[in-house]
């Protein structure tokens, strides 16, 4: 039976990732700092469980003894610091990196993000870009594989990036606003489609050397996205474009007054970047087949609470990306 090592496996995705590859017979061993708080959602999960922390490479060798292929998903999303950026996403990547090749892992999965490939980075996507560059070749015995996601959506809603956008939506005054015309295109992924392609990916040496997209059936502009989100919700108010120049000039005017500013440059960057990658290549070399963001909202969210027209859903904590709707 072999051995996996999930980082970042008692979040929202990675908790879902450990339960699925149990389910397929592997040991999944999940690598946690000291009293992580999300601990709970492995409750009765019959994992193993070892400390460590990727910012710390003198916690690592423990936890990657006598593992064959390492999932990675632990990263910072939200942060005021672009420092703490770098030093968990591209430093503590790096870390993990040199000690699974050290320790003779075959495979190192890395989840970065459809963020990495935008044309104009947040701050959050250039960290995961230049990350990546730590795989573009095997070293040792190691093989890699990059897995980009774009914005998951799920069972009371998905992400915190799109539980807050929702919850941004419902609270607008008069018109629901966009950032420009809306018009960059997005392919939000299901949260259990990226499970399954993460489960597809692992071990497969079709895999070795490969950047995946991950991400849904169907693309939408933010607008089209947006729109959806209203008819779901039942809120007639119309969705207004506000300029992009008005937008800088506004996240400029935050930056000054406000220490947690709602529009920043990464916010509009992320909005305004294309994030509807192919994903061809990931159905056809591994079988990926993701859900329809449209069918699913409109046909499989009903007694959700986030979708009720008056409901309200609590954002599910992660480790750390805010940088846009991806």
């Amino acid at each position: 039976m072999s051995t996996v090592l999930v980082t970042g496996g008692t979040g929202f995705i990675g908790s879902r990732l450990v339960k699925r590859l149990l389910a397929a017979g592997r040991h999944v061993r999940v690598m946690a700092v000291a009293n992580d708080p999300l601990l709970a959602n492995l409750a009765g999960v019959d994992c193993e469980v070892m400390t460590g922390d990727i910012t710390r490479p003198e916690t690592l060798a423990g936890p990657l003894a006598g593992v064959d292929a390492v999932l990675h998903l632990a990263a910072v999303l939200y942060a005021e610091d672009a420092e703490l950026f770098r030093r968990v996403n591209l430093e503590g990547t790096a870390r993990l990196v040199e000690a699974a090749v050290t320790a003779g892992v075959g495979h190192f999965v890395y989840v970065s993000a459809a963020a990495a490939g935008y044309r104009v980075r947040t701050t959050y996507g250039e960290t995961k870009h230049l990350a990546e560059q730590l795989m573009r070749a095997p070293r040792g015995r190691t093989n890699f594989t990059i897995v980009r996601p774009t914005l998951v959506f799920g069972p009371g809603g998905g992400g915190q990036e799109l539980v807050l956008y929702v919850e941004r939506v419902r609270r607008a005054r008069g018109i629901v606003p966009i950032v420009g015309r809306g018009n960059a295109m997005k392919r939000w992924v299901h949260v259990d489609d990226l499970v399954e392609g993460l489960a597809l990916v692992v071990d497969r040496p079709i895999a070795y050397g490969k950047t995946y997209n991950f991400g849904g059936a169907d693309a939408h502009t933010m607008r089209a996205y947006t729109e959806m989100i209203c008819r779901r919700l039942d809120i007639a108010k119309p969705v207004v474009s506000v300029p992009l120049w008005l937008c800088w000039g506004l996240a400029g005017l935050m930056r000054l007054v406000q220490r947690r500013a709602l529009l920043k440059r990464d916010t509009i960057v992320g909005v305004t970047m294309d994030a509807a990658f192919d994903i061809e290549p990931a159905r056809r070399e591994i079988g990926y087949a993701p859900v329809a963001f449209e069918e699913w909202l409109f046909t499989r969210t009903a007694g959700d609470p986030l979708w009720e027209p008056q409901g309200r859903a609590k954002p599910h904590p992660h480790a750390g990306a805010g940088s846009g709707l991806h």
